[in-house]
């Protein structure tokens, strides 16, 4: 198990397989750093491929303080990765909280990015009573259910929830996989990422001038079947950013690269090499994990 120290002094857990140009997965809040399962047996024949736990999420560390949680803390986090792995530049890709998170730290550190891969992205709320909503009809209830009923409770959100219905329905034994490692993550590292960092997330349509700045190319998948504001996000993000694409997979809810890995691994295998120093692959190797 390799492990680093965040600026604050918090350990994290973390893998490195493959050599190349690096790629840093970051995972989304459901997950950890497993959530990559499908990606790193291929994408490392090509690349130096990183995956890593955030705070509150076992194997690393989960800490006992509010205050030592949130969206800085996290974007920080990255940065300390990057830093301890010497990672003067490197291709990022990140699900759902990790998608925001890699956003944020490529906004605030374009200079360490060769390419941005974000699935399943999407703002924060954009007004008041969009706020309360969110706080409330989502955040509020998954604490409860957390602190009532533990890892199991995590997992009932994600069965009634329309994002996941494609996964469960289309792969019921990925979906157990998923599930069980679900089960096993922290309530309390949970409650604490839930009330800081989801609570607090800003709206990405007030961020404008930064993404129009931002020139490193970015690619942005969904599933056409994931949260209406995913696509809304997407779109805005389409238009806003100088070098962008975004590819859409139909039938397909919130986590694309477990659904859909073969053609998700296609894909990213073919904008990290054009985006920076690796060629593609001549041998077509496999796509699917």
């Amino acid at each position: 198990m390799a492990e680093f120290q965040t600026a604050d002094g918090i350990t994290l857990f973390y893998e490195e397989t493959g050599t190349g140009e690096p790629i840093v997965f970051v995972h989304e809040f459901g997950g950890d750093y497993r959530s990559w399962h499908r990606q790193i047996p291929v994408l490392s024949q090509s690349f130096r491929c990183i995956t890593y736990c955030a705070r509150g999420f076992l194997p690393s560390a989960v800490p006992s303080e509010r205050d030592q949680y949130g969206q800085r803390q996290s974007t920080n986090d990255l940065l300390a990765l990057a830093d301890h792995l010497g990672l003067e530049t490197a291709h990022f890709v990140g699900t759902s909280m990790g998608s925001f998170t890699s956003l944020d730290f490529s906004l605030n550190h374009p200079d360490r990015v060769t390419s941005l891969t974000l699935v399943g992205n999407s703002s924060g709320p954009r007004d008041p009573a969009e706020q309360a909503s969110y706080r409330s009809n989502w955040i509020g209830h998954e604490i409860r259910l957390r602190e009532e009923r533990g890892g199991d409770g995590a997992v009932e959100v994600l069965e009634d929830d329309p994002a996941y219905q494609s996964f469960i329905k289309d792969d019921p034994e990925g979906w157990e996989v998923y599930a069980s490692n679900l089960r096993g993550q922290s309530a309390e590292g949970a409650a604490h990422v839930l009330s800081t960092l989801h609570w607090n997330r800003r709206s990405l349509f007030e961020d404008t001038a930064r993404l129009q700045a931002f020139d490193k190319p970015v690619m942005l998948i969904t599933g056409d079947d994931d949260y209406y504001l995913v696509a809304e996000t997407n779109a805005f993000l389409q238009k806003t950013l100088p070098n962008v694409r975004w590819h859409r997979f139909p039938a397909t809810g919130h986590l694309v690269n477990i659904e859909r890995a073969a053609e998700f691994n296609r894909q990213l295998l073919a904008f990290a090499s054009a985006s920076g120093k690796t060629p593609l692959p001549t041998n077509s190797a496999r796509t699917d994990a």
